[in-house]
């Protein structure tokens, strides 16, 4: 299988996991789930990033052992998912954001395999943060289903749990940043590493702190996946059909890396 799906909230229920095969892939940075299903005629892996039970917050999630799971599994083209707040008014829940770039504000997350004396001193390139050819993908999947979408955004990565503060999102408002979310770091750093075609798009569930009505509730968000569900589903299945089967792009460099 050489296409797999990252995802959180909600998504589990959209990609298959009643008929896959549910499988523990073991690597030397842990272990990691996996469910191997077939997407509208498409074998793919799907990792849910929080657990099969979602029971695993943002900050605890073992990113490393997901990534090198996907590597061992010899996938190649990974399309990350997330759930995210919108930093501006004009970026409505419902809409989706197909990621360009990123900050980064996570804190205590393991965020390099490159940490290890015996890979060397590695400083990885991310001039081009997201493979440009699953991104176009994605934005063709938007584009062809009509939906509200957001192309190139910056996604900006905080530790979580806990939900932002108005000052804060004021701030990283302020700093060009169009979406919020906990996943996504070092989900793309670490792909990039291991010399995966990554690409990510945002399922915008809320505006962020400050900018909502209402208080910010996990349940809101996944309410709102469940509502636009078809949707995202049907972007997910074009994009996969429109990802290139050669690999043109740059994101292989570091494909030496032994995981």
């Amino acid at each position: 299988m050489e296409i797999a799906i990252i995802g959180g909230t909600g998504l589990d229920e959209l990609i298959g996991r009643q008929s896959g095969q549910v499988i523990t892939v073991t690597t030397r940075f842990g272990a990691a789930d996996a469910i191997l299903t077939n997407f509208d005629g498409t074998e793919i892996v799907f990792i849910p990033r929080h657990g099969l039970d979602h029971s695993v917050p943002p900050s605890k999630v073992n990113y490393r052992a997901q990534i090198a799971a996907l590597k061992k599994l010899e996938v190649h083209r990974v399309i990350g998912v997330a759930a995210v707040g919108a930093l501006r008014l004009d970026i409505r829940p419902g809409s989706f954001a197909v990621l360009g770039d990123f900050l980064d504000f996570t804190k205590r997350r393991i965020d390099t395999f490159f940490d290890e004396p015996q890979n060397g001193v590695v400083h990885t390139d991310f001039t081009v943060p997201y493979c440009p050819e699953v991104s176009a993908a994605l934005a063709r999947g938007c584009h062809e289903e009509r939906v509200d979408f957001l192309e190139n955004a910056v996604y900006l990565a905080v530790e979580g749990p806990r939900y932002e503060t108005p000052a804060e999102i004021r701030l990283y408002s302020s700093w060009g940043a169009h979406v919020i979310g906990m996943t996504n770091v070092p989900e793309v750093v670490l792909a990039r590493e291991a010399g995966l075609c990554y690409g990510a798009i945002a399922v915008v569930a809320n505006p962020a702190s400050g900018l909502s009505p209402t208080p910010l509730s996990h349940e809101d968000v996944r309410a709102t996946i469940k509502e636009i569900g078809t949707s995202l589903k049907s972007v997910l299945k074009k994009a996969i059909c429109a990802i290139p089967h050669e690999r043109r792009c740059h994101c292989a460099t570091n494909t030496a890396l032994h995981l």
